[in-house]
């Protein structure tokens, strides 16, 4: 899957929850980070995929095409 997918797909789940940035990353990633990751520039580990699939209360298949 392309970064620009899965970032897009983070963002909006980020947006359901009516989260910002900074109350998603908490002390696990920066917000710049999670910045890149949503604009497509940066692709996250599994581990990073892991924690922002429990702070946004999505599965991880969500995230899948």
């Amino acid at each position: 899957m392309e970064n620009n997918t899965l970032g897009k797909r983070i963002k909006e789940a980020r947006l359901a929850k009516k989260m910002t940035q900074s109350e998603v990353v908490g002390d696990f990633i920066t917000r710049n980070m999670l910045s890149q990751i949503e604009s497509g520039s940066a692709t996250p580990s599994v581990k990073t995929l892991e924690y922002l699939c429990k702070v946004l209360e999505i599965e991880p298949n969500a995230l899948l095409p």
